[in-house]
């Protein structure tokens, strides 16, 4: 079931962000994408048919999936010129997950499982009404036609960098699933691990509000790369240390990690796609990542299963480092190119 949602969402994005673009109506369709997830959402509390539940689910998926992207493409087009301190917006979103894991949580285990559908349909319905209070983009060129979108697929930075953004984000999406398998299988309770999680939201919140000074002191190469080895050394290290309390630790790399290279992607996608495709290009770079999710599950799986939790870590590992070097060497070289 849920893969095949998760397939949906990924066709679904580049779409979202495509009507977005060719309609200037970035707000409009966040909204009814938020609206379409709040509606599904309380959907679920009508039934208990599997199969009713798995077209809830696919659609819920379908509206859900394109509101982060779509968010930022409207963010990023207020900031215009200023898309660095786009980490500066974004830390409200750990600050929002810091706040609310605890509570929520707590309310979830008190009550019945319905309760999980109500708390989410609430915070839906606060999101669309701050949408709604949002101001209109800012955008000032327009899409010419449909065939305009083609110019997407033969910008070759961008695929460069969407393949680069796979190779990053499998090993992460790996983890999001397997951590909290692997964290008990050495020992650590659920006490432990939602402390981990919280660590790891603050470690991003930080990163998230001062991201922008790595973005204006280094080079794009430079910010990706510490963020590529940053990932291969938090996965070497969780796949030699046995102790739950070491791998809390490893949960402080998560603002050089997942927060450093989200931001600087984001900021890079809308520079390489411009104010024509920005809807577009983050939503492109949702599809990468859910890809990566499916991927990761998967093929994450079979080494876990095969393996063990080590190996498939010492593998992410790998594959981040080797990401991580030979992306910097590719931008350093096209980078030479344009000077000679």
């Amino acid at each position: 079931m849920t893969a095949v949602a998760k397939t949906l969402a990924i066709t679904a994005l580049p779409v979202w962000g495509m009507m977005s673009d060719y309609f200037e109506a970035n707000k409009k369709i966040l909204i009814f994408t938020i609206l379409g997830t709040l509606t599904f959402s309380l959907s679920f509390l009508l039934t208990k048919s599997f199969f009713i539940i798995f077209i809830l689910y696919s659609f819920f998926m379908i509206f859900s999936s394109s509101v982060v992207p779509l968010s930022d493409s409207l963010l990023l087009n207020h900031l215009d010129e200023k898309a660095e301190q786009y980490g500066q917006f974004r830390v409200w979103g750990s600050i929002g997950y810091m706040a609310g894991i605890i509570p929520f949580g707590w309310i979830i285990e008190q009550t019945q499982s319905e309760a999980t559908f109500i708390l989410a349909a609430s915070g839906l319905f606060l999101s669309l009404f701050f949408a709604y209070k949002l101001p209109k983009s800012k955008r000032t060129i327009k899409v010419a036609s449909l065939g305009s979108f083609k110019l997407l697929f033969k910008n070759k930075d961008l695929l460069y960098f969407l393949v680069f953004t796979f190779l990053i984000q499998a090993p992460l999406t790996a983890n999001f699933v397997y951590f909290p398998i692997y964290f008990k299988s050495i020992g650590g309770g659920e006490s432990l691990l939602g402390i981990g999680m919280f660590i790891a939201a603050g470690s991003e919140l930080i990163i998230f509000q001062k991201a922008d000074i790595f973005l204006k002191k280094f080079k794009l190469k430079k910010v990706l790369l510490l963020s590529a080895v940053a990932f291969g050394i938090r996965w070497f290290l969780i796949s030699i240390w046995t102790s739950p309390l070491l791998l809390l630790l490893t949960q402080l790399f998560h603002g050089l990690t997942y927060a450093l290279f989200h931001v600087t992607a984001v900021s890079y996608i809308s520079k390489l796609v411009g104010e024509k495709f920005r809807s577009t290009g983050q939503n492109l770079y949702a599809s990468i990542i859910s890809i990566s999710t499916v991927a990761s599950s998967l093929l994450g799986g079979m080494i876990y299963d095969g393996a063990g939790g080590a190996a498939m870590y010492a593998l992410g590992s790998a594959i981040s480092l080797i990401a991580g070097f030979s992306y910097f060497y590719l931008l350093h070289k096209i980078e030479y190119g344009q000077k000679n």
